[in-house]
């Protein structure tokens, strides 16, 4: 019986661990934007508490990344005045989930990332994205996952990736 036990027990292990978090990735679109006659993006600032709250490191790498994506779909940075103007925030939260089967709850800190972006010219929000998942404490670990993150971020945006030149990362 002992036997049995054993490789049930470590199947069970293989399942639960399987059970952790994940980006849970949501967005939404104006249908009026003109995402494939955009050229330029500039970015703007981050807010107060992203500043008081996450070091400079931190932001930058944020905003490289960022910034990767949407180069890789045929924008070009421009400090100021681009066809749409790009917001990234952070924000932090508790949560509250379940235990797999059970009844009892636990609490935890998520951590999103959200994008929004403004036509410049029609001055409307015209797109919106944002990636939720548990907070990682260690900061390595988050420039680790940063770079997945906006992939599946810009998974969403409404033009695909062509091939262009990376100007803000020059």
């Amino acid at each position: 019986m002992r036997n049995i036990l054993i490789p049930i027990w470590i199947l069970g292990m293989v399942i639960l661990s399987g059970c952790g978090s994940s980006i849970r990735v949501y967005s939404d679109l104006d249908d009026t934007g003109r995402f494939e006659q955009y050229a330029t993006y500039s970015f703007m600032d981050f807010t107060e508490g992203n500043k008081k709250t996450i070091t400079g490191m931190e932001l930058e790498r944020i905003r490289v990344a960022f910034a990767r994506e949407l180069e890789q779909r045929g924008l070009q940075f421009v400090e100021e005045n681009g066809d749409v103007s790009v917001k990234i925030t952070v924000y932090h939260r508790e949560a509250m989930d379940r235990y797999y089967g059970h009844p009892w709850r636990y609490t935890f800190m998520e951590r999103a990332i959200a994008v929004d972006m403004y036509d410049n010219q029609s001055l409307k929000h015209v797109w919106h994205c944002a990636a939720v998942d548990e907070l990682k404490y260690d900061p390595e670990e988050r420039a680790e996952r940063l770079p997945a993150v906006a992939s599946e971020i810009f998974e969403r945006y409404p033009v695909s990736k062509p091939h262009n030149s990376i100007s803000y990362l020059d």
